[in-house]
């Protein structure tokens, strides 16, 4: 009987060294699916990482961008906006000039501008409160119901020609001038 339990050991010996090892082998391929495991989640968490920066400079860089474009949009609509003021201002000087005792002077020295440029003798299309200086500096009347802040359109005495100098066709006229002007950038 000894020998059987000799036998008995030696079996239960053996399958004990068999389970340690197949433990052994288990704790292994564990701790090398948990360090694969550990490796590839890093690698995960790094990449989104990197992503979720990569996306977040682009939509800052759009952000920025679209700020900066508005902040134009605001300073241009802000300089126009003082042009068109200046502008009416302009035009409400040369309206208050067109009442002002200096006027008949200025449409005295246009009329003989008008005639130099023209030619000769002018026919005028004025105001109907411009009509005596006119005819005084020399000029026809040819009509007198000239819708205008003031200044006259002349033609030549053959009607081939016309200038016209009434304050709006200037100021209209010269306004890249005027606005330039008014922006420093002449």
């Amino acid at each position: 009987m000894m020998g059987a339990d000799a036998l008995l050991r030696e079996v239960e010996d053996k399958r004990k060294k068999a389970l340690e090892a197949l433990e052994a082998e288990y704790s292994a391929k564990r701790e090398e699916v948990k360090k694969r495991t550990d490796e590839q989640l890093a690698y995960i968490m790094d990449s989104a990482k990197q992503e979720a920066a990569a996306a977040s400079q682009r939509e800052k860089i759009k952000i920025q961008g679209a700020a900066k474009l508005q902040a134009k949009k605001v300073m241009f609509d802000a300089t126009e906006k003082m042009l068109e003021n200046n502008i009416d201002a302009l035009r409400q000087a040369l309206s208050e000039l067109a009442s002002s005792p200096s006027y008949p002077d200025l449409l005295t020295r246009m009329a003989r501008y008008a005639s130099k440029r023209l030619g000769g003798k002018i026919a005028v299309t004025c105001r109907k409160a411009d009509e005596a200086t006119l005819k005084a500096a020399g000029a026809k009347i040819a009509s007198t119901n000239l819708n205008s802040m003031g200044g006259f359109v002349a033609d030549s005495e053959d009607g081939s020609l016309e200038l016209d100098l009434t304050f709006e066709e200037l100021l209209r006229s010269r306004e890249d001038e005027v606005r330039a002007s008014i922006l420093g950038k002449e």
